[in-house]
């Protein structure tokens, strides 16, 4: 664990305030969920993604897209992309989403960018893509997308409703 230098007291109903610069830095907004974990004597906050309790079924999802459809499949929660399947699967394996990406899914927008689109943070080359997000009980939880990096490979309306189909199955497992 990494030493902040930030210490707080607990109030008299049992809560602490997390300060401002670490939500920032954690990307900690308001309303997000925080799961919390005892470790010997450490309580740990960690954001809570409900996404990931499709666990490998999410995984195998993804090959299954991959085998269907020929591209790079991954599943996301917000800001990571968490099972990832084909020829881009190193590459977007727990990879940071981009700030234009996050917030495309956070407004629950589909998006099919046939030329290119910075999907992933930092310095990574634009990829083509089609994604939607991954709606559950009302809640956004992330999203399903193909990538490719293949100039020769176009994405489609055709994959973009595969994907709706797909976020929509998903979404309805973690109902």
């Amino acid at each position: 664990m990494k030493a902040t230098g930030i210490v707080r007291r607990i109030d008299e109903l049992g809560r602490i305030v997390i300060p401002k610069e670490i939500r920032r830095v954690l990307k900690i907004r308001e309303g997000d969920p925080i799961e919390i974990f005892t470790d010997s004597d450490a309580v740990v906050l960690k954001k809570y993604a409900r996404i990931r309790e499709l666990g490998d079924y999410a995984d195998v999802y993804c090959q299954a897209l991959t085998g269907a459809l020929g591209f790079s499949a991954a599943v996301t929660d917000t800001e990571t992309v968490l099972f990832a399947s084909g020829t881009l699967k190193k590459q977007l394996l727990r990879a940071s989403l981009s700030e234009a990406f996050i917030e495309r899914i956070r407004s629950r927008q589909t998006t099919l960018a046939p030329e290119g689109f910075a999907l992933l943070s930092g310095d990574a080359a634009p990829l083509r893509i089609a994604a939607v997000p991954v709606i559950s009980g009302g809640d956004m939880l992330g999203s399903v997308l193909l990538a490719t990096d293949d100039t020769r490979l176009r994405l489609s309306e055709t994959e973009l409703s595969i994907l709706k189909t797909a976020a929509l199955y998903l979404g309805k497992q973690l109902e």
